[in-house]
C-alpha cells in the first residue's frame, strides 16, 4: 500500500505546537506520521484571501465525558449535581435503566459524529452499568472511526476482576467506592492487568479524610474535577505526579463552583480538560478553554502574574491530556511517530479574519475564536473521519 501524504499552508506541530507553514505528511499505512516536511513562516502570516489558508491542529482529547447520556440532553437543566447524577437514583441513573438499548446507542453514535465535527479524536468515557455498560458501549462504537478509553464502573465486589478485564481501567463515581472489604480485590486486579484507576473526587465538596485515603492508598492515577481542592491536595497531586482532569463548563452548570484554577497554576500542574456528562454539556473542547479562561481572569484577578496562554490552553486538551493518560507516544500532537490524528480549520472564515495575523497572536485566534463550523476535515490515522459539506 503507497503512503498517504497530508498537506496544509499552516500547522502546530510537535510537542510545542510550533507553528510552521507548508506542512507535508507522509503517512503509512497504519496511520503513522513517518515524515514531516515545514518551513519556518515570516513574523506576518502570509493571509490571502484567493489562497488556500486551512490550519492543521493536532486531534482534540476530550479527557472525561459520560457519553452514554447524550439521549437525555437537559435533563438537568436547574436541577442540583446529587439530584441528577448520583448513584443508583440520580435522575441520569434512572433514565439508562429505564431507556431502551437502541435509543441510548443512537444517542452515543449522534455523540461520536458530534464531537468528529468538533474536531475531537479521542475520547474517555467513564462508563456507568457494570460489565453490561461497557459491553453496550463497545457495541455502540464498533463501526465507528473514533478513538477512546473506557473507564468501567463495578456494580459490586463481583464485578471488579470483570470491569478491569474488559474496559480500559476503572472510573470510579467517588473514592468511598473503596472499602475494606473490596480494597484487596482492586489491588489485585490492577496489578494483575495494569491498567489505570480514575476518580471523581471533591467536586462538590471537600471530605478530608476521603481524600487523605485516595492519597495514601495511592490506587488512583487519574482524579477528576478537584474543584473544592485545597492548596494542599494540590501539592500531593504534583508531588506524586497524579494526573488532573478538570471540567470547568459542567462545574459551572451544576453550580458545584470553579476549579482553584489560581493555585494550579502556580504550581504548574499539568491538568487536561473535560466535557463531562453530554445531558448537560455539548462535547466542545473550544467551549470549555474559553470558559477556562474566563473564569481564570477572574479568579486570578489578585494576582497580575499568573495567566493562562493560549497555547497552554492547547495544550491541556491535546499534549496534557494524552500524557495524563499514557497515550503520548501514540496521540497528542502531530509528530513523527505518531497517529496521524488531526484536524483542519480554514483561516479564510469570516469570523477568523484578522488584519496583520502573526506567529503569536494566531494562538488566541484559534482558542478564542474557532467554531465547529470552520473546521473543514478531522482525520484519524491519516484518513478522513468527518468532512464538512
Amino acid at each position: 500500500m503507497v503512503n498517504s501524504q497530508i498537506f496544509c499552508k499552516f500547522g502546530l506541530i510537535g510537542e510545542n505546537l510550533d507553528l510552521k507553514e507548508n506542512v507535508s505528511l507522509e503517512i503509512d499505512k497504519e496511520g503513522r506520521i513517518l515524515h514531516i516536511d515545514f518551513e519556518s513562516p515570516g513574523k506576518i502570516l502570509d493571509i490571502k484571501p484567493e489562497n488556500n489558508n486551512n490550519l492543521m491542529i493536532p486531534g482534540l482529547i476530550n479527557s472525561h465525558i459520560h457519553i452514554a447520556d447524550n439521549f437525555a440532553k437537559e435533563m438537568g437543566f436547574n436541577k442540583e449535581l446529587r439530584e441528577i447524577v448520583a448513584p443508583t437514583f440520580g435522575v441520569k441513573h434512572k433514565i439508562l435503566r429505564q431507556t431502551p438499548e437502541d435509543i441510548i446507542i443512537e444517542g452515543i453514535q449522534k455523540a461520536v459524529l458530534e464531537m468528529l465535527s468538533n474536531g475531537i479524536t479521542y475520547f474517555i468515557d467513564f462508563r456507568e452499568g457494570g460489565i453490561d455498560g461497557v459491553n453496550l458501549l463497545k457495541k455502540a462504537l464498533k463501526q465507528g472511526p473514533i478513538n477512546y478509553l473506557i473507564l468501567g464502573r463495578f456494580e459490586d465486589e463481583s464485578e471488579i476482576e470483570s470491569i478491569f478485564n474488559l474496559a480500559d481501567g476503572v472510573g470510579l463515581p467517588s473514592y468511598n467506592k473503596i472499602t475494606t472489604t473490596n480494597k484487596k480485590w482492586i489491588i489485585d486486579s490492577k496489578q494483575k492487568f495494569k491498567k489505570i484507576i480514575a476518580c471523581h473526587c471533591a467536586e462538590n465538596s471537600h471530605n478530608k479524610n476521603l481524600i487523605k485515603n485516595m492519597f495514601n492508598d495511592d490506587l488512583v492515577d487519574v482524579i477528576v474535577h478537584g474543584t473544592r481542592f485545597l492548596k494542599e491536595d494540590l501539592e500531593k497531586i504534583k508531588k506524586r505526579k497524579k494526573s488532573l482532569i478538570l471540567c470547568p463548563r459542567c462545574n459551572g452548570y451544576f453550580g458545584s463552583g470553579f476549579p482553584p484554577i489560581p493555585e494550579i497554576l502556580k504550581l504548574r500542574i499539568p491538568v487536561s480538560l473535560g466535557t463531562d456528562n453530554l445531558m448537560a454539556n455539548n462535547p466542545d473542547m473550544f467551549e470549555e478553554m474559553r470558559y477556562l479562561y474566563r473564569i481564570s481572569r477572574v479568579l486570578c484577578s489578585y494576582d497580575k502574574e499568573i495567566k493562562l496562554t493560549s497555547q497552554e490552553l492547547l495544550k491541556m486538551v491535546t499534549i496534557n491530556a494524552a500524557r495524563n493518560f499514557y497515550l503520548n507516544n501514540e496521540i497528542g500532537s502531530i509528530s513523527e511517530g505518531k497517529s496521524a490524528d488531526l484536524f483542519l480549520i480554514n483561516l479564510n472564515d469570516p469570523n477568523l479574519y484578522i488584519y496583520n495575523l502573526d506567529c503569536k497572536n494566531i494562538y488566541h485566534l484559534i482558542v478564542q475564536r474557532t467554531k465547529s463550523e470552520n473546521i473543514k476535515k478531522t482525520y484519524i490515522k491519516g484518513k478522513i473521519a468527518f468532512e464538512r459539506k
